[in-house]
């Protein structure tokens, strides 16, 4: 793997669009590179690991029979 990957390598490495790396980057939300103040981005692969890690959720168990009902109104 390369050391840095430009917005499209990232966006494949991720399974994402390329509008969804750079809109995390303009939120802060992604650590990345500017290269000359311009548009040009690099992300490392771990940066865009810790990223995916952020918004992982749990999966949800198998519901039982007491929790279904809870929600039920009479």
């Amino acid at each position: 793997m390369k050391p840095w990957l430009t917005v499209g390598e990232g966006a494949e490495y991720a399974n994402v669009s390329r509008d969804a790396i750079y809109t995390a980057c303009e939120r802060k939300e992604l650590r990345h590179v500017r290269i000359s103040g311009r548009r040009t981005i690099r992300l490392k692969p771990v940066w865009i690991d810790a990223w995916l890690e952020q918004h992982a959720r749990e999966p949800k168990g198998p519901r039982s029979p007491a929790s279904a009902q809870t929600g039920a109104t009479s």
